[in-house]
């Protein structure tokens, strides 16, 4: 079963170009796996404020993602802190324990 993730993020103040650098190049990246269906940015009137929707194949397709990006990843938590993260689908045992170790992450299971 599929996962979705919405996660919203702030970037620091004078971090927007490192950040939509960073931010198309996670997407472009994401593109070419296999298991990842869906890799889309959102902005708002705050230039600050951003808000990615993702859709995986299934769990393992999610973690292969993180592995896959690390280092853009990472470049993404440098000018950016997640405010918000809600996990939707059937998780497993390594996504539950990253949302239950984030006070900001919230996962919600299938009605069934």
């Amino acid at each position: 079963m599929a996962i979705v993730v919405r996660a919203e993020l702030r970037i620091a103040p004078g971090t927007r170009e490192e950040f939509l650098k960073a931010a198309t190049a996670l997407t472009d990246a994401a593109a070419k796996e296999a298991g990842t269906l869906r890799y889309d940015w959102y902005t708002s009137d705050d230039p600050t404020e951003f808000v990615v929707i993702e859709e995986y194949a299934d769990p393992d397709a999610a973690l292969a993602h993180n592995q896959n990006c690390a280092v853009l990843l990472r470049r993404i938590g440098k000018v950016a802190e997640i405010t918000s993260a809600d996990l939707h689908g059937y998780l497993g045992p390594t996504l539950e324990a990253w949302v239950a170790e984030r006070s900001f992450a919230h996962a919600y299971s299938p009605l069934g």
